[in-house]
């Protein structure tokens, strides 16, 4: 696998990831997002940290 296929794959893992580890209203804002902005899930895993937590905070998890 060359560098830019394996970029790719990690890429769909964390957006995979990300997309199962919030409730299903999140998830479906996020994919809508997606539609509008194909970049948009790509930066929110940027900063997946602070959204977990802040939907901790919530008490989302």
């Amino acid at each position: 696998m060359d560098a830019i296929s394996a970029q790719i794959e990690r890429e769909l893992i964390e957006r995979d990831e990300l997309l199962n580890s919030v409730d299903s209203n999140t998830r479906a804002y996020l994919l809508s997002c997606e539609d509008r902005d194909p970049f948009y899930i790509d930066r929110i895993i940027k900063n997946r940290d602070d959204i977990l937590f802040d939907q901790q905070l919530r008490g989302n998890n």
